[in-house]
């Protein structure tokens, strides 16, 4: 899964038909951020703020909102870019003017789904990594083997112990850090 890099804000404007669709996303991480981001981005004098959104990475949930567009035409066509591109912790708005001239259920959802398929191939994004705690236990006669690997592979030391002849590490490592670990205690 990839989330957008950093909490940087995205905006795009296309036109239809003289209908103005004004695109914009960010990363959210909760409830509280979405409805924050739907606060600050939504213009209350457009005709529509249609959004998406998904959040998580193991407990996901996510939904979207037509905001008075004919049912399945906004906030799902927009729901399925996000899941088609793999996203998480996301939300994108599309907020429209209506130009005079309606779309008809088909253009209109094309509409949405191009505008929101646009900014996410114009955002930057990254992979999320799966960090897991882990406590590894050596001698305490290996410390400088053991430091200079995880420092090396940017593995995080949370907490050090120091007992008679042995040392404990907890660690935050991702999946395939773990086997190198492993490997190494071994």
């Amino acid at each position: 899964m990839k989330t957008i890099k950093s909490k940087k804000v995205y905006s795009e404007t296309i036109e239809i038909k003289k209908s103005k669709f004004i695109c914009t996303t960010a990363q959210v991480n909760s409830k509280e951020e979405l409805d924050q981001f739907l606060s600050d981005f939504s213009l209350n004098d457009a005709r529509h703020n249609c959004y998406a959104y998904k959040i998580g990475t193991k407990v996901v949930f996510g939904g979207y909102n037509d905001d008075g567009e004919p049912k399945g035409t906004a906030g799902k066509p927009i729901f399925n870019v996000i899941e088609k591109n793999d996203l998480t912790n996301i939300c994108i708005l599309v907020t429209r003017y209506f130009g005079g001239v309606k779309l008809g259920a088909g253009p209109l959802a094309r509409a949405y789904t191009s505008s929101a398929a646009s900014i996410v191939k114009n955002a930057e994004f990254e992979t999320i990594k799966e960090i897991n705690n882990l406590s590894i236990s050596f001698k305490i006669n290996n410390i400088k083997e053991i430091e200079t690997f995880l420092n090396k592979n940017n593995i995080e030391i949370i907490n050090k112990k120091f007992e008679e002849s042995k040392c404990v590490f907890d660690l935050n490592a991702i999946k395939n850090q773990i086997e190198d670990i492993m490997h190494l205690l071994n």
